[in-house]
């Protein structure tokens, strides 16, 4: 197996889109729409889903998302989870889409884009949280305020799904000995993964303590099964999909269930259940 790392989200899933790399992490609304136009994919596991990860900054003088009336809020892509967790937010807080201005901006220059005055409030994460936090902006909304629209999956093409399952399997069970990992040897986890990630080991510590929860093979089992509880991919995807219908981005017909794969997850843990 070879791994191909990136930074960028945008970068990874044009990977995966033009058949460079065969799976790829990502956030699970944006898969929905990969497979929608026309690149068969399955999710076969879920990492972690963003607690407060994923944030929406705004102007130290604002103190909720109501504060954003009349202003200028941006998120990273059209049409891409970004965009859908920010509309969710806005429309949590009963604020109109045509009550504030929209601007297209990476999370990691929302800062600077706040600092140059070109928005009033935007969607990001770290490091960029908490050096805003530091310059007196304030968090409006984390990802935890609106579940279900931030999960991390790791998805793969249906082909290679279909004529290479061992080698997804292993993947799948190597990803749970690495989380068995970091539960039992934490200290060293994060500083392997700071370093990585050119994080310094508090920002680490955090990401692992508070902004992500990562889980472990029987809430995947969970996330697998069908479910109105939000914690469900299930549940996720009805919410993703409504959004995604409404707008205009994929029709009804578009919409499957077939996209969550739950029998790596099920295979490791039928293989790890107590014989009679």
């Amino acid at each position: 197996v070879e791994l191909v790392f990136k930074k960028g989200v945008a970068e990874s899933i044009e990977l995966y889109k033009n058949g460079e790399v065969d799976g790829v992490f990502n956030v699970f609304a944006d898969m929905i729409l990969v497979n929608s136009k026309g690149i068969p994919t399955k999710v076969v596991y879920v990492p972690s889903y963003s607690e407060s990860g994923d944030v929406i900054i705004g102007r130290p003088e604002f103190n909720s998302l109501a504060d954003l009336k009349g202003k200028t809020v941006s998120f990273q892509g059209v049409n891409t989870f970004s965009n859908l967790f920010v509309l969710k937010a806005l429309e949590k807080a009963e604020i109109k889409e045509s009550d504030v201005q929209f601007q297209d901006v990476p999370g990691m220059e929302v800062l600077n884009a706040m600092e140059a005055g070109k928005i009033d409030g935007g969607h990001t994460w770290e490091p960029v949280t908490s050096q805003s936090l530091n310059k007196g902006y304030k968090i409006l909304c984390k990802a935890s305020d609106t579940p279900g629209i931030i999960t991390d999956v790791l998805a793969f093409n249906t082909k290679i799904i279909e004529e290479r399952p061992d080698d997804v399997q292993h993947i799948v069970k190597s990803l749970l000995e690495a989380k068995d990992f970091i539960d039992s040897n934490k200290d060293e986890a994060i500083d392997i993964m700071a370093k990585a990630e050119g994080l310094d080991r508090a920002e680490g510590q955090r990401g692992i303590d508070a902004e992500v929860h990562m889980l472990d093979l029987n809430e995947n089992s969970e996330a697998m099964k069908k479910s109105e509880n939000i914690a469900s991919l299930y549940a996720s995807l009805k919410v993703i999909t409504d959004f995604y219908v409404k707008r205009g981005l994929i029709s009804e017909t578009q919409v499957t269930e077939g996209i969550i794969e739950p029998k790596f997850i099920e295979g490791i843990k039928s293989s790890q259940a107590p014989q009679p």
